[in-house]
């Protein structure tokens, strides 16, 4: 798109000439629209969605692993508790290992779930960066492609970004997005008869 597009400073010259403007006839297009709703875009954001899932689904069945070895710590320590209330002191001694070895696991697994989630978070991190900035770089490609073919068709002499355009022109937007997602672009309009040249001025005699 960056080879297409002019830039903000020639499109604020135009609209300072105003005779140039009105023989200039030119389209626009919305490159956020194109990036979003281009079919490309939608199958990628489906396959992130699928992998953040599948990370989720996982980053769940540890969290209850660690909630599971937590609740038998917790079940471990009230039975200490309760023989040495019941003055059995020898009994609570015996399960000190039992509960050593418990807070130990919770420890690691505890450990382990938070290690798990910083890794999710770069994975996920990446993924989206190296799949939407290669989405980014082809649909860059096509669409430069498609506006030359489609201004031609329009007889179009420049396309602008919508941000850049504040005034007249012609969408071609959609015509764009059919093109790129395989459909047949819609007919184009006739193109405005260009205006008639100012007369020259007659010499004073």
């Amino acid at each position: 798109m960056k080879k297409t597009f002019l830039h903000l400073g020639l499109a604020a010259a135009l609209l300072a000439l105003p005779s140039a403007c009105a023989a200039f006839s030119f389209g626009y297009v919305d490159a956020g629209k194109l990036f979003a709703k281009y079919s490309e875009t939608q199958k990628t954001k489906t396959f992130l969605e699928s992998e953040k899932a599948k990370l989720q689904k996982d980053l769940d069945t540890r969290k209850k692993q660690v909630s599971d070895l937590d609740a038998k710590y917790v079940e471990i320590a009230k039975k200490m508790q309760d023989l040495r209330d019941a003055k059995k002191e020898a009994e609570a001694k015996a399960l000190e290992p039992q509960l050593r070895a418990q807070r130990e696991a919770l420890a690691n697994a505890n450990s382990e779930l938070q290690k798990f989630f910083e890794e999710s978070q770069k994975r996920l991190y990446e993924l989206e960066e190296e799949k939407m900035g290669g989405l980014s770089k082809t649909l860059d490609d096509k669409v430069d492609a498609v506006i030359s073919r489609i201004a031609k068709s329009k007889n179009l002499e420049a396309v602008f970004e919508k941000r850049f355009c504040y005034f007249g022109g012609v969408d071609i937007t959609d015509d764009v997005l059919a093109a790129l997602n395989g459909g047949a672009a819609p007919a184009a309009a006739p193109a405005a008869a260009p205006a008639a040249a100012a007369p020259a001025a007659k010499k004073g005699k």
